[in-house]
């Protein structure tokens, strides 16, 4: 009887001392001219007592011509096997993020340990200055950025979160480009309330605050909003509780109109020049001042972003899912430039808020 040994090979589990997590990953251009790239990586440094809520961190960096390079170059920075299984923030600076961003979409989508709801932003100045960024408090590194677009967490009317699986497809699908929320690192904290959008490659135009606004309510909708109105009887603070639109396309061959309904429920919540008692015809012309205000905000908006020949609603993308003619891309450009909008909103001012 002849006896046969088998050989097998362990896994090559490393304990937890030995691994270092990936919290975020940012990516500037290089500093040397010689270079395409500046990869950076922000490590979290567990504390000993879990109930400390202050936290520490490590950033690596590295210049070079391609990511994949600058993640295998860092390995050599540290003694310990980087894991990327908890990355939840990408950042590309602004000035990369003007040039060309194919590249670096294409690279994270097939690294099958970066997840895919991995939040991706712009960051102003660079990445490197966000990634820094330290707050008086949080647990574990890197959640405090995570943070600004979890919506469990916040619900600002200004930040438009972009998952990486859904810019990878904004970047590959006809009818729908990519936005993307700006993250600034000011002298004591960072602001996210701006909204940068793109065309297939690169960043084209920002919007500001207000516009940001606006463009979230033509999306996604907003949750606790606010419009400044002023008119003869004074200035008013209005909180937008709650707004939300739809719209369709008419298209009449010759032209084309997308037409916008929404609907927002609101409160007087602040009058300027003092508490007073106000009627219900005042509330009317505040109502009638709100829909109008909201309308041409609206309008003014499409507008601007069409001149810049982009789509990041997706009306192209509306546009093709119903219509079955051969060369669709062809033909919606062709009707995008004779897009017109149409908005009509509705305004419901549950109450004043104020003391009688």
């Amino acid at each position: 009887m002849v006896g046969t040994t088998f050989v097998l090979s362990g896994c090559t589990f490393k304990d937890i001392d030995k691994r270092a997590f990936v919290t975020s990953i940012g990516i500037d251009q290089s500093e040397t001219s010689d270079k395409k790239y500046k990869v950076m990586i922000k490590l979290a440094i567990p504390k000993g007592d879990p109930k400390q809520p202050e936290s520490d961190f490590v950033i690596l960096t590295s210049n070079t011509d391609s990511i994949t390079e600058g993640l295998s170059l860092m390995k050599s920075q540290i003694d310990k096997e980087l894991v990327f299984g908890h990355t939840n923030s990408i950042l590309i600076g602004e000035e990369l993020a003007k040039s060309n961003i194919q590249p670096i979409l294409e690279f994270f989508v097939r690294r099958p340990d970066i997840q895919m709801t991995s939040y991706i932003s712009v960051a102003r100045p660079n990445s490197f200055e966000v990634l820094n960024f330290k707050p008086a408090e949080e647990q574990v590194s890197g959640n405090f950025l995570k943070s600004f677009f979890d919506f469990s967490k916040t619900e600002s009317p200004y930040i438009d979160s972009l998952f990486l699986f859904d810019a990878y497809r904004r970047e590959t699908e006809d009818g729908i480009n990519i936005t993307m929320p700006i993250v600034e690192k000011k002298k004591t904290q960072l602001e996210v309330d701006q909204i940068a959008l793109f065309n297939k490659y690169k960043m084209l135009m920002e919007l500001s605050t207000n516009e940001s606004e606006t463009f979230r309510l033509l999306t996604t909708g907003i949750y606790k909003g606010n419009l400044n109105v002023r008119n003869k009887n004074g200035s008013y603070v209005i909180n937008l509780e709650k707004g939300k639109s739809k719209y369709k396309l008419i298209d009449n061959n010759r032209s084309i109109k997308a037409k916008y309904t929404i609907k927002i429920k609101a409160s007087i919540e602040e009058k300027i020049d003092g508490l007073a008692n106000i009627s219900k015809s005042e509330i009317s012309e505040l109502r009638r001042q709100l829909e109008n205000k909201i309308d041409a905000d609206a309008t003014n908006l499409l507008r601007k972003i069409k001149k810049h020949q982009i789509d990041p609603i997706g009306f192209g993308l509306r546009y093709s899912s119903r219509e079955s003619e051969n060369g669709k891309k062809l033909l919606w450009n062709k009707k995008y430039a004779k897009l017109s909008f149409n908005i009509k909103s509705k305004v419901e001012i549950k109450g004043t808020g104020l003391i009688h």
